[in-house]
């Protein structure tokens, strides 16, 4: 397992915090994810052969944020 962090830009709110999270955590191969309101940031604990940071930023893209 790696871990890893990655900033997210554009949540304002509680709802945008667990959108993002709900969508870092469809990611196949992620096994943990926190996402943190106030520092803008999501700490990803995620299996390297099954995904990537690249992955994982697209979902984040996808729901409506910059990663």
């Amino acid at each position: 397992m790696t871990e890893t962090k990655i900033k997210i830009e554009g949540m304002m709110c509680g709802h945008c915090q667990a959108s993002a999270t709900k969508a870092i955590s469809s990611v196949g191969g992620v096994s943990a994810v926190k996402v943190s309101l106030a520092d803008k940031e999501a700490t990803v604990t995620y299996e390297p052969k099954k995904t990537s940071v690249d992955a994982i930023k697209a979902a984040i893209v996808e729901a409506g944020y910059q990663a």
